[in-house]
């Protein structure tokens, strides 16, 4: 049997944000915060954490917050997900231990008024044609190159920007106009269940743009989007950048309002569910989706050129 280690909260805490760092810097953020105030309310070894514990912490302190229930509810996940996490730590070492925080199932957040929202305000949480054209114009007459292909693979390729920002530049197709990306930690949506890149295409029209920004960046860079200390472009400088291009164009939006305005489109365009997950890079819905159903690259191209709701874009055409 392997000697057991000293299990102090800390070392419970700083084990497991050292793991989350590794998958995503901004759930490491939001985690240690979540944990940060667990420690403080309830001042006990997590060992000793029961199920009543938790549930009087979520009646008095989590339900009273002037937040969200799905805000609630993403706290609880993180609770929940960090003591499977200490939970899997235990098991290694011949300990048992249960997972203290109840599920939805056993307990429910109130529902208060301002989580009921109006049907209406899911118009906001898309941008329409001529809102994406004045951002492109904005940002290509005003910014930087590097910002205007960011922003531009963010519309086009409606890639989460979490991968955007891991592209590397060997990564980077022009002959085919794609690209691929999902091969570090860093990246949101890393792919080391599936060994496979995800795989986005951008329209031909965008290609010479792409291909004079990486005539103007040094050939050795290793990174499409280079940051600090030779690592690619950081969560909050990519945050930096977007905060700027809204205060400019006077529209308030979010990295991931791109993808989402993408998908609306296509899906109004009549494009089928199984090709908007593929070309999107989503978990496929069906079983045929997920084993059956395959596409060549080449095909996959064609299914991109033919459901794309931008191609009419200047700077896409």
């Amino acid at each position: 049997m392997k000697k057991i280690p000293e299990f102090t909260n800390s070392f419970f805490r700083d084990n497991f944000l050292e793991e989350t760092k590794k998958r995503s810097p901004g759930s490491f953020v939001n985690n240690r915060i979540v944990i940060r105030d667990l420690m403080k309310e309830i001042p006990k070894p997590f060992q000793e954490f029961t199920m009543i514990d938790m549930q009087e912490y979520f009646i008095n302190d989590i339900d009273k917050r002037e937040i969200k229930k799905t805000s609630k509810n993403t706290k609880r996940y993180m609770i929940m997900s960090f003591f499977s996490y200490i939970q899997k730590t235990l098991l290694a070492y011949g300990i048992e231990f249960s997972n203290p925080v109840p599920s939805k199932k056993i307990f429910k957040f109130s529902t208060n008024l301002e989580d009921i929202s109006h049907v209406s305000d899911e118009e906001l949480k898309i941008l329409t044609l001529e809102q994406i054209k004045k951002i492109l114009s904005y940002v290509y007459h005003d910014f930087k190159l590097r910002d205007f292909i960011l922003v531009g693979l963010a519309i086009c390729c409606a890639s989460r920007i979490s991968e955007i920002r891991t592209i590397m530049r060997k990564d980077i197709d022009l002959e085919n106009h794609s690209f691929q990306t999902g091969f570090i930690l860093g990246a949101r949506k890393t792919t080391l269940h599936t060994n496979k890149g995800l795989l986005f295409f951008f329209p031909v029209g965008f290609t010479k743009y792409i291909q004079e920004y990486l005539e103007s960046c040094n050939k050795c860079e290793k990174w499409l989007f280079p940051g600090y200390k030779n690592d690619c472009l950081s969560r909050p400088q990519a945050q930096n950048i977007l905060t700027r291009i809204r205060e400019k164009v006077g529209i308030y939006f979010s990295w991931h309002t791109f993808r989402r305005s993408r998908i609306t489109a296509m899906s109004k365009m009549g494009c089928p569910l199984v090709i908007s997950e593929f070309l999107l890079n989503h978990a496929p819905s069906s079983v045929e989706g997920k084993h059956y159903i395959k596409f060549s690259v080449k095909e996959k191209r064609e299914l991109y050129d033919k459901w794309n709701p931008y191609k009419k874009i200047q700077y896409f055409s």
